[in-house]
């Protein structure tokens, strides 16, 4: 997946954990949290590789 679509992705899940926050849905919050986690982490290594081969 590109970094744009991560980019979307994690902006409708950092959405999503905030309404469901706001509904009183803890377990759905988690679960957002969660996924916003991975995306975030997954962008930070693409990011890393981006410049590694750039430095290249």
């Amino acid at each position: 997946m590109n970094e744009q679509t991560l980019r979307k992705k994690l902006s409708f899940y950092q959405r999503m954990m905030m309404v469901a926050k706001t509904a009183g849905d803890l377990v759905a919050h988690e679960v957002y949290r969660q996924i916003t986690r991975e995306l975030t982490e997954q962008i930070k290594k693409q990011e890393k590789t981006a410049c590694s081969q750039q430095t290249a």
